[in-house]
Order: C-alpha cells, then sequence, then structure tokens
C-alpha cells in the first residue's frame, strides 16, 4: 500500500546567509542574529530550562551564520502535537531558518503511518535538508535516520527515542523520573498509611517510555509501603471496553481497599469514569493523571481528578532546531555542554513535567495562552 502523508509548513522565514566564506575568527563575517519571543513570567514558566536556552542562545550569536533547511517529522497532527509544532516553528523563524514541520495522515495503521514518516524522511534526505527532528513511530525508521546522519546532518528524536540508530540527541520527558513524580504526587495526596493502589499504565518491557513511566511510579508507592497494581491500559475500542469491564471489579474486590489511582497517560481519566460508575464521591478515592485531556479537566472541575502532570510538548518542539542548529554550528559536544543542565546522559535531554492541581487549572491555561498553545 502507498502511504500517504500532508507536511504542514511551518513558519519559513528567509534563511540569512552568513557573509564571507572565512572560518570563527573571520571579522567580515556576519555573526548570528537571534531574537527570542519572550516567555512570560508565570509560576509554571521553567526558569531553569529557559536559562538553559538563553545560554544556548547566547553561545550561538558569537558564531557565523549558517543557512540550511530543516525539518520536524511527528506523528500524526493532533491534540499532543500541536504545541510541538508551535514550538518548533517559533524556534525555526527565530532562527531564520527555511523548514516546516510536517507528519503522516494515517492515525489508524501503525504499518501505514512509518511507512509514511520513511517516506518523508528519504525525500528530505534526497532533497539535501541539512537536519532533521523526528518521533519516530517504530524502529525501522532506523535505516533512513542513519541514512541522514551519514549525509552530514543532525538528527534529534522527539518525544520517543531509537536510542540504537545513530541520532545525535532525544529531546523529550524522562520517563522513569516522570513516573516517579506522579508517584510523590499521589503519595502527598493519599491520607491513609496503606492501602491499594492501582496504576493505569505499561507493565511490559516492550514499550520502554510507559515502562520506564509505570515502574518509575510503583516503585515510589511501593517504597511507602502501598500495595500497588500496574494494570495495562490501552487506548483502542476493545481495550477500552476491556477496561471498563475488569477495572470496577479490580477495584472492588481489592484487598486492602483501594486508597488510590494513577493514570499514566492521556487516558487516565479512565480511573475517575470507572470510580464514578461504582459510585464513590469525589476524592473519596484518590487521583493522579498524566496530560492535560478535556476529559481530565472535566474530572478535574468534579474533584474527581486531584492533579494531573503535563509533559512539556512546546519545550519538545522549541528545542529540536535549536539543538540542530547548534551541532551543526558548535557540533556535538559544545552543544551537549551547553545543554547539560537539562541532560539526563550524554545524549537525552529531559524537558521536563509541570504538575497542575485542581485548583490551578486556570492559571496553567493562561501560561498556555503565553506560549500560544491555549485552548
Amino acid at each position: 500500500m502507498k502511504a500517504t502523508y500532508q507536511w504542514a509548513l511551518g513558519v519559513a522565514a528567509v534563511s540569512v546567509l552568513a557573509m564571507g566564506c572565512g572560518g570563527d575568527d573571520d571579522e567580515g563575517a556576519e555573526k548570528k542574529q537571534i531574537e527570542r519571543v519572550e516567555v512570560a513570567d508565570s509560576d509554571f514558566k521553567p526558569t531553569e530550562l529557559e536559562a538553559t536556552i538563553d545560554d544556548l542562545v547566547e553561545a550561538l550569536t558569537e558564531t557565523e551564520a549558517d543557512s540550511f533547511e530543516m525539518t520536524v517529522v511527528t506523528k500524526p497532527f493532533g491534540g499532543y502535537w500541536e504545541p510541538v509544532k508551535v514550538g518548533a516553528n517559533r524556534a525555526m523563524a527565530e532562527l531564520e531558518l527555511t523548514g516546516q514541520v510536517e507528519a503522516p495522515t494515517d492515525e489508524d495503521d501503525p504499518d501505514v503511518t512509518t511507512e509514511a514518516q520513511i517516506e518523508i524522511v528519504k525525500n528530505r534526505r534526497e532533497e539535501g535538508y541539512g537536519g532533521l527532528g523526528i518521533a519516530p513511530m517504530r524502529e525501522s525508521l532506523a535505516e533512513e535516520m542513519d541514512a541522514f546522519v551519514a549525509a552530514g546532518a543532525p538528527v534529534v528524536t522527539i518525544d520517543s527515542d531509537l536510542p540504537e540508530s545513530d541520532r545525535h540527541l532525544y529531546i523529550g520527558t524522562n520517563n522513569g523520573e516522570a513516573g516517579r513524580s506522579a508517584g510523590e504526587t499521589l503519595l502527598n495526596l493519599l491520607t491513609e498509611d496503606s492501602g491499594t493502589v492501582i496504576i493505569l499504565g505499561y507493565p511490559d518491557e516492550d514499550w520502554p517510555d510507559g515502562y520506564a513511566r509505570s515502574m518509575g511510579a510503583s516503585e515510589v508507592l511501593e517504597a511507602a509501603g502501598y500495595d500497588v497494581i500496574v494494570h495495562r491500559v490501552g487506548w483502542s475500542e476493545d481495550e477500552v471496553a476491556t477496561d471498563m469491564e475488569v477495572l470496577p471489579g479490580m477495584v472492588e474486590s481489592a484487598d486492602p481497599p483501594v486508597v488510590g489511582m494513577l493514570g499514566m497517560f492521556s487516558n487516565a481519566y479512565r480511573c475517575a469514569e470507572i470510580v464514578e460508575g461504582l459510585g464513590y464521591e469525589p476524592g473519596e478515592v484518590k487521583i493522579a493523571a498524566f496530560d492535560f485531556e478535556p476529559d481530565t479537566l472535566s474530572y478535574m472541575e468534579s474533584g474527581y481528578i486531584q492533579a494531573t502532570h503535563v509533559q512539556r510538548q512546546y519545550y519538545m518542539g522549541y528545542l529540536v532546531p535549536y539543538a540542530i542548529y547548534s551541532i551543526r554550528v558548535l557540533g556535538l559536544d559544545a552543544t551537549v555542554d551547553l545543554l547539560q543542565d537539562q541532560m539526563i546522559d550524554d545524549e537525552r535531554l529531559d524537558t521536563g513535567v509541570d504538575v497542575v492541581e485542581a485548583d490551578q487549572v486556570d492559571e496553567y491555561n493562561d501560561f498556555l495562552d503565553t506560549l500560544g498553545i491555549g485552548g
């Protein structure tokens, strides 16, 4: 089957061409000019991450201006990927680079989506693009990503990683740390010293990100003395139907009784659906969630969900063009040094998560508005 895909034009400014062809000590060469869009002050503004970006920008303004085309390839566009798109477009505009954010259109067949991503990457490499950011669907993307690297272009993965590929950096959530943060959040909500906690997560290692996040939370809660059940949650119609059939009985039969639930992914509101359906009052079972889905916000308003954890997709997208540009003009080692405060190791950068309590939803929405990703 021939894969189909669309590409959404980013904020594509005409590139600034370097004046002259000398090295860094060529006094006649034009230095890179960068004017960042200022992020308004907020309790949710990631000040350490912003300071790191400022340091990177300052270093780039000491280099000779470079000009090239880049592309950022996401998974099919939707709610989760919109902040990534806004952030990447903004960074490309600030760097005065030509490029776009693009994605496959098929959301239902992972095989078709993967083939579409491969086709996009292959086409951009053959067109001579000088940088690639990608959220790879599957390991089969590695071959084309490696070909991009072999052509001399930086490759940065977003949100999902292929560490066995030749990619230069990963930018996204440190899922183990995010899971531990979620575990601590729920722990602070619990009023009982013991009991059962049900985690809607992913207990199998075949999805490393989901597994790391789920195990991080489980370890925190088990260490605090709670009995933890990690239930493998899914998104398909069959998996949703199974959850709605199995989870009520799991909650009712738990011994010791369930005192808390933790949803690790965008479908975390399923925790609230279950306890509401069983007749529990809001807050009787403490619930913490992940992501900022409309259903999750509705249950936060009604009191069934007390807090959620929001990944910083805007900053994932925003950092990718800057990292690619920096690798080209400063080199990988210098780029990693400048990003060191946010690095998990020499290859992975953690953009972190925001912990939003139920009474902070309006304030957090205001912050998202300042980033241009509200609503």
